[in-house]
């Protein structure tokens, strides 16, 4: 089962339109996890300090 997904993804890279969507799906998700790790949005504590001020 490993083996046929692995042979579903080489084939579906083949194609430029996947590697253009996967490749901006990438981009936007690095973008946000950038932003939120400027912010302290992705640590503990300040989920911590966000749910004590509530």
């Amino acid at each position: 089962m490993k083996f046929i997904f692995l042979i579903v993804i080489v084939c579906a890279l083949t194609f430029p339109s996947v590697r253009i969507t996967l490749a901006a799906l990438l981009e936007g998700s690095s973008n946000y996890l950038y932003e939120s790790a400027r912010q302290d949005k992705s640590f503990l504590p300040y989920w911590l300090k966000k749910v004590r001020n509530d």
